[in-house]
């Protein structure tokens, strides 16, 4: 009869333990599965206010057309490309 509680307690113990792991495992999974949702859901609000972002305030759209004449014996090259770098710092 002592062998057979002695089997008893050990499975109950056995039992115990591989509960707590399988809990812990279970709770890891969770949270990760959670962590990942909210990094989604952030990602979709961030896209939205860039979107509605947007809307609200267009990107400058430059009017002004240049022609540009490589023929011309006038034509400074160095000085357009220093406004062109210009504007694009701006």
């Amino acid at each position: 009869m002592s062998s057979l509680n002695v089997f008893r307690y050990s499975a109950l113990a056995a039992g115990i333990i591989y509960g707590a792991y399988h809990t812990e495992t279970l709770k890891s999974i969770g949270a990760k599965k959670q962590e990942a949702f909210d990094f989604e859901q952030k990602q979709k609000l961030i896209s939205e206010a860039k979107a509605e972002y947007k809307k609200l305030n267009p990107p400058k759209v430059s009017t002004t057309t240049e022609a540009i004449n490589l023929d011309d014996p006038d034509f400074d090259f160095a000085k357009f490309v220093l406004g062109a770098v210009d504007k694009l710092a701006n």
